[in-house]
């Protein structure tokens, strides 16, 4: 007997870089200034940062192979 999983689903990428964008941007922002406020402006700023990533970095183009 074979144990496999054939019923795979596909991940949702773009919604992994959203949530550990915002995340570690406002990990980071705490760890440098230390205050409540700074994890509202690092979620922002993480958000933001991986917006742009999810539009303009990460599409590749076609090949043609």
């Amino acid at each position: 007997m074979e144990n496999q999983v054939n019923d795979t689903q596909p991940l949702n990428v773009k919604g992994l870089i959203l949530l550990i964008g915002t995340v570690l941007g406002a990990l980071i922002a705490f760890a440098v200034c230390g205050s409540f406020l700074s994890i509202i402006g690092g979620l922002i700023g993480g958000a933001l940062f991986a917006v742009f990533f999810n539009a303009f970095l990460l599409p590749q183009k076609t090949h043609d192979r």
